[in-house]
């Protein structure tokens, strides 16, 4: 018997939920993102879950071994985004929405790919779910004799029955199976992952055991490749050419997260990594490259890769961005998920410092603020 909450939540997104706004979020994102002129910037705000809200999620922790906890925290709050506060007559609904795309991913956080290839999984008290990595050389190398399309092993399983389960519940209420769209988890990318396996000694790696480490490489690009073909039996994202990552739009199929590569030097990503970030890229039909930090020194080697659709910054605040502009202008590469400060929204100067081909982030410090910045920004009058 489905859990009352998760019940009850149903109902009333069924019943509240506007997918024709969701069409017209899509629409401004996409605009954007194919360098059209709009009449401002595609905007997600995040904002921490108002305690006084009488709709809480569960505690994190206990999500992974209950799919109805994890469907009803993808629709409460997930990302510092909520549907159920997005899309509802919740209790003191004030002001308009920002342009929030509503999505439900499986989330098991970065382990997913890793665990594939036996590593130990950690999950302690409501943090993400992390991975030790090997602790000898030689259980490090025993992950190369792995199938990567084998998608029995680690918690493969368990993620496709969660997007078994969140397919099957989704098709008793049509409404919001039209507004929400299911979309791939976070499967890392290969160096991200390999990193998670062998810890910091990877970056010896690459100077040491080079050829080793281009194997490591491609076999992972293999199991993130084959593992998102599989999961496409449940997906329900697009448009073709579009898919949705970090609660926004992205251009492609994929995103590729490539946190470590803030790591390694240019000529590095260049020669050992880039050809196998293409490769998921590729064989996917296109997509994206995300990194969190100070990444603006290899972006431009990562807007090389031929299949490359858009670049997703985690922390554009720690990155000189305007040089970057103008050769993604050029490449028609658009950057997600910029970080813009509050007066930059309310005065429309935004707007002047990048006229298109950008999506926006807004940090706000309640859900109070989000609606004041979404309502001015969003839907007043912009001062351009």
């Amino acid at each position: 018997m489905m859990n009352l909450r998760l019940k009850e939540l149903l109902v009333q997104l069924e019943a509240e939920l506007n997918p024709e706004h969701q069409e017209a979020v899509d629409s401004l994102h996409q605009k954007a993102l194919n360098w059209e002129p709009v009449e401002r910037l595609p905007l997600v705000i995040n904002y921490p879950f108002p305690a006084d809200c009488p709709v809480q999620p569960f505690p994190h922790r206990e999500i992974f071994d209950d799919p109805e906890k994890m469907l009803f925290n993808e629709l409460v709050h997930a990302f510092g985004t909520s549907i159920y506060l997005h899309g509802t007559n919740n209790w003191k609904k004030a002001g308009s929405p920002d342009d929030l795309p509503y999505t439900i991913r499986a989330n098991f956080g970065i382990v997913i790919i890793a665990s594939l290839f036996g590593a130990r999984v950690e999950q302690r008290d409501d943090n993400p779910p992390w991975v030790r990595s090997f602790p000898t050389e030689d259980e490090f190398l025993s992950f190369l004799d792995r199938d990567p399309h084998d998608f029995s092993q680690g918690v493969c399983p368990q993620v496709t029955e969660r997007y078994r389960f969140f397919r099957d519940v989704l098709r008793h209420y049509p409404v919001l199976g039209e507004a929400v769209r299911i979309v791939l988890p976070d499967l890392q990318g290969p160096l991200d992952t390999l990193e998670l396996l062998r810890g910091s000694a990877v970056y010896e790696d690459f100077i040491l055991e080079p050829e080793r480490t281009d194997l490591a490489l491609q076999r992972i690009a293999q199991a993130q490749v084959g593992f998102a073909r599989h999961l496409g039996q449940f997906i329900t994202d697009g448009p073709d050419g579009f898919a949705h990552q970090h609660a926004t739009v992205i251009k492609g199929n994929i995103l590729i997260r490539n946190d470590s590569a803030i790591m390694i030097s240019p000529d590095m990503y260049a020669g050992q990594v880039a050809h196998h970030d293409e490769f998921v890229l590729r064989e996917m039909g296109g997509g994206g490259v995300h990194s969190c930090g100070k990444i603006d020194f290899n972006v431009p080697e990562v807007f090389n890769l031929p299949s490359l659709k858009c670049f997703d910054f985690g922390q554009s605040y720690l990155n000189d961005l305007d040089p970057l502009y103008g050769p993604a202008k050029e490449k028609k590469i658009p950057l997600i998920r910029i970080r813009a400060g509050r007066e930059e929204l309310l005065s429309g100067s935004i707007m002047k410092r990048f006229p298109t081909g950008v999506s926006l982030v807004y940090e706000a410090a309640s859900w109070e603020e989000a609606q004041f910045v979404a309502e001015n920004y969003c839907f007043g009058s912009l001062k351009i």
